[in-house]
C-alpha cells in the first residue's frame, strides 16, 4: 500500500518543533505490522487550507498513491482547518472509517469529541485524518487500520481479493471473519490436547541468535511519550514512574483476612454475625 503523511502544523513547518508524529506514522507503516505499507512521501505543511488542498490533490492525481494520513489541523482552533480542505478535494466521504475511530477513541479519552476529523475518497486514494498528536495519530491509525488494506483492494479494483473476502462472510453467516492488515498473519484455534502425537517434530521457524530476536523486537518498538493528564482518564495508562503516598494508607497495622469470635460450645454449623468492628476502631 503506497502511503503519504502528511503533518499540517504551523511550528513544525517553520521548524519550531519536531514532527514526531509523523515520523512516528512512517515508522509504523514501514514497519508493515498494521498494513502492508510503504511510505513513498512524506511532508509537513502549515495549517493553510490551500497548501493542504495542493498538497492531497497532487499526491491523488499525480503520485497516485494508495492511501493519505494526515495529522494535526483537526481541533477547534481557528487555525485547525484541515477537515474542511479535506472535504474540498475528496469525492466520496468515507463516514463508517470516521465513525469507527471516533468511537473508538471516546473509549480512551472524553477528549475525542473534540475531533472533526474527516475520511474519504479522491479518486483511487483513501484519505484519512488523525490527530496531531503523536499518542493520539497512532491510536486513530492503529483503529483504522483493519478496514483499510480491504479498502485499497476496492480503490484499486482488485476483484480477486475482494470477492476472496466477501466469500468469506457469505459462508460464515453471521459470525463476521476478523479483518485484519498485519504483516504476520496468524490464526486462532483452540487448543487440543488430543493432537499433541500429530504435532511436527520440528520447528516451521528459523532458527536465529538471541542477537538477531532482539534487534526484530527492538526494530518494532516505539518509544512512547510522556504526557501528563487528568487521574480521571489515566485508567489503563502505563505511569512513566513509579506513584508513592505520602501517608500509608491505611495509617495502621490491619489484616487482610476478617476474623470471627465464636463460643467453640456451640459446635459448627452457619452462625449469625450479630456484630463487626472494623480494623483500626476502638
Amino acid at each position: 500500500i503506497r502511503t503519504g503523511i502528511l503533518t499540517v502544523s504551523d511550528r513544525c513547518s517553520r521548524g519550531e518543533a519536531e514532527d514526531t508524529s509523523g515520523r512516528n506514522l512512517e515508522l509504523m507503516v514501514n514497519a508493515k505490522t498494521l498494513i502492508n505499507g510503504k511510505v513513498v512521501v512524506r511532508k509537513c505543511v502549515p495549517d493553510d487550507i490551500e497548501d493542504i488542498k495542493r498538497t492531497l490533490i497532487g499526491w491523488s492525481d499525480v503520485e497516485k498513491v494508495d492511501l493519505i494520513l494526515t495529522t494535526g489541523g483537526t481541533g477547534f482552533s481557528a487555525r485547525d482547518v484541515t477537515p474542511e480542505a479535506t472535504r474540498a478535494v475528496i469525492m466520496k466521504e468515507a463516514p463508517g472509517i470516521t465513525i469507527a475511530i471516533i468511537q473508538k477513541s471516546l473509549n480512551v479519552t472524553p477528549m475525542a469529541m473534540l475531533s472533526r476529523l474527516v475520511c474519504g475518497i479522491r479518486n483511487q486514494t483513501l484519505i484519512i485524518n488523525l490527530p496531531g498528536s503523536r499518542k493520539g495519530a497512532q491510536e486513530c491509525f492503529e483503529f483504522a487500520s483493519p478496514a483499510i488494506p480491504h479498502a485499497v483492494d476496492q480503490l484499486q479494483e482488485r476483484k480477486g481479493k475482494t470477492d476472496k473476502l466477501h466469500s468469506l462472510f457469505s459462508v460464515s453467516g453471521s459470525q463476521s471473519p476478523a479483518i485484519t492488515g498485519h504483516g504476520c498473519h496468524c490464526t486462532v484455534g483452540e487448543l487440543s490436547s488430543t493432537a499433541v502425537a500429530s504435532r511436527p517434530r520440528h520447528s516451521p521457524y528459523p532458527l536465529i541468535s538471541v542477537a538477531d530476536a532482539q534487534a526484530i523486537v527492538l526494530e518494532r518498538c516505539f518509544e512512547m511519550d510522556v504526557e501528563q493528564i487528568s487521574f480521571k482518564a489515566a485508567c489503563g495508562r502505563i505511569l512513566a514512574e513509579d506513584v508513592h503516598a505520602t501517608d500509608p494508607l491505611p495509617p495502621f497495622p490491619a489484616s487482610i483476612k476478617d476474623g470471627y469470635a465464636v463460643i467453640a460450645s456451640d459446635g459448627d454449623g452457619p452462625r449469625e454475625v450479630v456484630d463487626a468492628v472494623p480494623a483500626g476502631a476502638n
